[in-house]
């Protein structure tokens, strides 16, 4: 979904395959030489020579590098919230250990990731929209959290509203590791994480196959 106030209104919009094209170019450009020089030190100039076309071909399709920038970032910033919680039948601990593993392997391919630090204290609107996608993430998993402890499936006396902001501050500075290039173990992290949410009688029912599928017992 396309935050408006974020990306701001284009000059012009492609209609013709080649066009998009080239503008498409201008896209994947920017985002390898802003990952190599970094956002400040890159030109428009820069990135129009990288993807072939001319100066004047870049400010057709982008007001400045700001606007193309927030393109990319508009397009990938779902993929770069913290992991959003389901829970499928079998063992919690090797499905979240899996889905942490292939989800930060993506984000190492789009690679915008280690720019957010730096942007995020030079630039308040894309803050604000970072801060608005966490707080809608962390609605969703605070409402799957609380349906679970209604269907007794974890602990019956935790704070459903701390346990939430304690989850997505682990998520967090899981995120913060894997930007600054520290291994994590994600089978040891993943262990913490499903038992602090789930009672031992709990996780040996889902390994069991006797919870089906937790999907759907917390949806009937």
């Amino acid at each position: 979904m396309q935050h408006e106030n974020l990306v701001g209104d284009f000059p012009t919009f492609p209609k013709q395959l080649r066009s998009k094209q080239k503008r498409e170019a201008l896209i994947e450009s920017a985002k390898l030489l802003f990952n190599e020089k970094g956002f400040e030190h890159t030109t428009a100039k820069e990135i129009a020579a990288h993807a072939k076309v001319a100066t004047g071909t870049f400010y057709r399709y982008f007001s400045d590098k700001r606007q193309l920038l927030m393109t990319l970032i508009d397009n990938q910033i779902d993929s770069m919230m913290p992991l959003d919680l389901e829970w499928k039948s079998g063992d919690p601990e090797k499905l979240l250990a899996g889905r942490l593993e292939m989800h930060y392997h993506k984000i190492n391919e789009k690679n915008l990731r280690k720019l957010m630090p730096e942007l995020l204290l030079k630039d308040a609107e894309l803050a604000e929209v970072v801060n608005e996608a966490k707080m809608h993430m962390q609605g969703k998993v605070l409402d799957h959290l609380q349906t679970l402890q209604k269907k007794g499936l974890m602990w019956p006396d935790i704070d459903i509203e701390t346990l939430t902001w304690c989850l997505q501050s682990m998520m967090e500075k899981l995120q913060n590791r894997k930007n600054e290039g520290v291994s994590v173990d994600y089978k040891e992290f993943a262990k913490v994480f499903c038992r602090t949410l789930f009672p031992p009688d709990i996780i040996e029912q889902m390994r069991s196959g006797k919870i089906k599928d937790m999907e759907r017992t917390v949806n009937r």
